[in-house]
């Protein structure tokens, strides 16, 4: 059985403003103050104002437009991997036996890299960065590790499919999250992936048998 390994990502906590929002929404004050200067004082722009709204909205579109083409920031860094192994997990530098855990989940985990994000009209990216996943393991002695994670159309937690049974197994991922996981949702593919573990245990428990 081949390990699995997925990118940490270490998200800054803080609350952000994209340069390009910080520019739009400067325009958009600048242009209302100009026009609201020039009807409730009769300031005389000399003709400025013009030049400077058809640059404003010529700037705002473009930038809108470019959205759709643009990755969204990732504000943090990555840090080392989580890695699935046979008999153990490893987060970053740190490695867990499965016996010592408890069970693990995976919160929010169909953020895909490139994936399209905010269909309404925002100067914000709509091309997802892939970050906003994150990962749960829980230890038998309480204590909870969570991180975020990349995927990418190339890397995705459904693609993990023998290490993730092999868990199941050895029972630190239900049944429903095993499904959730490998995105199997037709009932008929739920049985016949039944039907796939129940052969694979039987064929197991009788090699153990004659061994």
């Amino acid at each position: 059985m081949n390990p699995r390994s997925l990118k940490i990502f270490k998200k800054k906590k803080g609350f952000y403003i994209s340069p390009e929002n910080i520019v739009a929404i400067s325009w958009t004050i600048l242009i209302f103050l100009i026009y609201y200067l020039k009807a409730s004082y009769e300031f005389n722009f000399k003709g400025w104002e013009t030049g400077i709204l058809i640059f404003g909205t010529i700037y705002i579109i473009g930038l809108m437009i470019s959205t759709f083409f643009r990755y969204e920031r990732e504000i943090g860094e990555y840090s080392g991997k989580i890695t699935f192994w046979k008999d153990k997990i490893q987060i970053g530098d740190k490695a867990y036996n499965l016996g010592q855990i408890k069970k693990i989940e995976f919160i929010n985990a169909y953020d895909i890299k490139g994936m399209f994000v905010n269909s309404m009209l925002k100067f914000s990216p709509h091309l997802s960065n892939g970050i906003d996943n994150e990962f749960s393991l829980i230890l038998k002695n309480g204590e909870p590790i969570k991180c975020n994670f990349l995927q990418t159309e190339s890397e995705k937690i459904e693609f993990f499919k023998e290490v993730f049974v092999h868990y199941h197994k050895k029972g630190i991922i239900s049944w429903l999250q095993l499904l959730e996981i490998l995105n199997i949702q037709d009932y008929n593919k739920i049985q016949e992936f039944k039907e796939e573990i129940t052969i694979a245990n039987n064929v197991y428990s009788s090699l153990r048998l004659n061994s």
